[in-house]
């Protein structure tokens, strides 16, 4: 495996000393800091909403939707235990005061989650899943979300070579997919960001 390699990687999954590196970079990139906050904001919660966040990394959209969701609870997923520790530590008061919950745990556990969440969300996760697991996760969520539910997923492609069309054509992948697992009002908005733009695909769940 190359070392550029091994380095990408640790943004799938942060472990060891080089998931620290990634988890950080992940916490305090400016591009990171947007892209988690202008995401819970097109979520547009409301003061009580239970909201699920999909690969919550060091924890800055939790702190978001906390945040915007004063009088709201939230769940964060995620396979990595360096990234789920860190996310605790972000949201130590809202871990106490019992609105904020953390599960270390990949794409399946969905299928375990008690439901209804009102509104969910992933930022720069779900490329890194291959399309058949995407859809049943897809599936999955729309199973747990309430009727009406809303569901933004963010992506802004960081390798190489990438474009703005990487970045929708991603989104048309996904609006599909989406689509296929029964959710409606499927609309993409793009957020501009250096080198490439990010886009959110936001969809309802059927009421």
């Amino acid at each position: 495996m190359s070392v550029r390699s091994a380095i990408v990687g640790q943004f799938r999954r942060p472990h060891g000393l080089l998931g620290r590196l990634a988890g950080s970079v992940m916490a305090n990139r400016p591009s990171n800091r947007a892209r988690n906050a202008w995401t819970v904001r097109l979520l547009d919660l409301a003061p009580t909403d239970r909201v699920l966040e999909i690969g919550c990394g060091p924890g800055l959209g939790l702190a978001a939707a906390l945040a915007e969701g004063r009088q709201g609870r939230a769940l964060g997923l995620d396979h990595s235990p360096l990234m789920v520790a860190r996310a605790a530590r972000a949201n130590r008061a809202a871990l106490e005061e019992g609105r904020l919950s953390l599960l270390c745990a990949g794409l399946p556990a969905l299928a375990q989650l008690a439901g209804p969440f009102d509104k969910a969300f992933a930022v720069n996760v779900l490329q890194f899943v291959p399309a058949p697991a995407r859809r049943d996760a897809l599936a999955r969520l729309r199973a747990i979300l309430a009727a009406g539910g809303r569901v933004a997923v963010t992506f802004q492609p960081r390798l190489p070579g990438a474009t703005a069309k990487t970045a929708h054509d991603f989104a048309a992948a996904l609006s599909g997919e989406l689509a296929a697992a029964g959710f409606g009002g499927i609309r993409t908005e793009q957020l501009d960001l250096e080198p490439v733009p990010a886009v959110c695909v936001l969809a309802t769940a059927p009421r």
